[in-house]
């Protein structure tokens, strides 16, 4: 997960560095094709936020909580 510190968004050039980097991360832990951004601010929507999700579930498979929503788009509502 990456955070925006302050509210609102990033600009457009800060924003693709701050993805570029999570995308780096999410590479070294799931591989290149094993995730997908989730850009989607459910809970906080005027913070910006992205996680980086495990292709195929919502929680990363070292979670207590990995298999419980095992399709992207599952939402945290469902908890």
């Amino acid at each position: 997960m990456i955070v925006w510190r302050t509210h609102g968004l990033p600009d457009t050039r800060l924003e693709a560095q701050l993805l570029a980097h999570l995308e780096r991360v999410a590479a070294e832990r799931y591989g290149d094709e094993g995730y997908y951004i989730d850009g989607e601010r459910r809970r906080i929507p005027d913070h910006w936020h992205a996680h980086a999700r495990p292709v195929g579930g919502f929680f990363d498979p070292a979670s207590e909580l990995y298999g419980r929503y095992r399709t992207p788009g599952s939402s945290v509502e469902d908890l």
